[in-house]
């Protein structure tokens, strides 16, 4: 059976280490309220968890050639991007702060968990930092029902932190072979720059390199395949990661933006904003019967991704303690682009692929 929404907010946190998830999404009538959930302690309600909320909705499969309507100043914006030259130096760096919300399993009170990433593509391959930064209450309300809960230590949606890896505050590094993107599609540096710079062709190729991925993993007994998300939620996915984290050309990102644009159910908006309140265009993306959201933002005068955000469109379990208008999960991107220095790893941790080691 299909695991119930319930669950797959859950494993959004769970799914930590996978930055890029492919949401199923689709259009609504009219845009979303967003209600920002209140900053508890008069905090900002950004902080950072890279969130993977995996949706198993199946859509239907759409064609390039009838690209859904976008405003005029979308095609403007993406088209300058395309045209941009930019050099390719040593290092390349993402920096990222996201937020997931939800409620713990059988608490009475909502928590918000913070995490803040930084990707790097180097000469030895890449590299991601990690530094979990917080779980709180995320409102007054909230922390006073912690409280009268006994005020438990909070990891994330777990309540306690015995045997929790990641402690706050403390950076680990890990160093994957390859850039690991949505759907286990694993690509290196210089795949990344030789993507087509043509939506279509790069549609059908990240399709190809799915398919792989699918024909190469063991056949599991007893899951249902309606388990899985579906292509376009992948391929959604795979777009956010492009956009985001992974050193991709300007002409590339201008394709994915085509291509997300051009998903079944996408449409394009002029105004939008993140979760710091951050204004640009978006593509906006929900699958029908889900109740999730999905848009990504870009800089109307550049074109360059600002983050993404999950909201609540449609009706929730009340465990899950999030009501239309809520942000379920964001991501705000600080930092994004080439640079002359690269990471600089603690006393103690050495670059090994595949390993990860601990800072203070």
């Amino acid at each position: 059976m299909t695991r119930n929404v319930e669950d797959r907010l859950r494993d959004a946190f769970t799914a930590g280490a996978e930055l890029v998830s492919p949401e199923s999404l689709k259009a609504v009538a009219a845009p979303v309220a967003v209600r920002p959930r209140r900053g508890f302690r008069g905090l900002p309600v950004l902080a950072a968890a890279a969130v993977a909320v995996v949706l198993g909705a199946v859509a239907t499969v759409p064609s390039l050639l009838r690209p859904s309507a976008a405003p005029a100043g979308f095609t403007v914006v993406v088209d300058a991007l395309a045209r941009r030259a930019e050099q390719p130096r040593e290092y390349w760096r993402s920096e990222l702060e996201t937020l997931v919300w939800g409620r713990p399993i059988r608490q009475r009170y909502n928590i918000e968990d913070s995490v803040h990433r930084v990707y790097w593509a180097t000469p030895r391959g890449p590299a991601v930092e990690t530094t979990p930064l917080y779980t709180r209450p995320s409102t007054t309300a909230d922390e006073r029902k912690w409280r009268e809960a006994g005020a438990p230590a909070l990891c994330g949606f777990a309540v306690g932190c015995k045997g929790v890896q990641g402690r706050r505050g403390r950076t680990s590094h890990h160093f994957p072979e390859r850039f690991e993107l949505a759907g286990g599609v694993l690509m290196t540096r210089s795949q990344l720059l030789a993507l087509p710079q043509d939506p279509q062709r790069l549609r059908a190729e990240l399709l190809l390199r799915l398919r792989d991925v699918q024909r190469q993993e063991p056949a599991t007994t007893g899951r249902s395949y309606v388990e899985r998300p579906s292509e376009q939620d992948m391929l959604w996915g795979l777009g956010e990661g492009l956009l985001v984290y992974a050193p991709t050309p300007p002409a590339v990102r201008a394709a994915v933006l085509r291509m997300m644009a051009a998903s079944p159910g996408a449409r394009t908006v002029d105004e939008a904003r993140d979760a710091e309140g951050r204004s640009g265009m978006a593509i906006v993306r929900r699958v029908d019967h889900d109740p999730l959201e999905r848009r990504l933002l870009i800089d109307r005068s550049s074109g360059d991704v600002l983050g993404t955000t999950t909201l609540v469109a449609g009706p929730l379990p009340e465990t899950t303690g999030l009501d239309i208008g809520d942000m379920a999960d964001a991501m705000v991107v600080r930092k994004l682009g080439w640079t002359g220095e690269g990471p600089r790893l603690p006393e103690g941790c050495t670059w090994q692929v595949g390993k990860t080691c601990d800072g203070s």
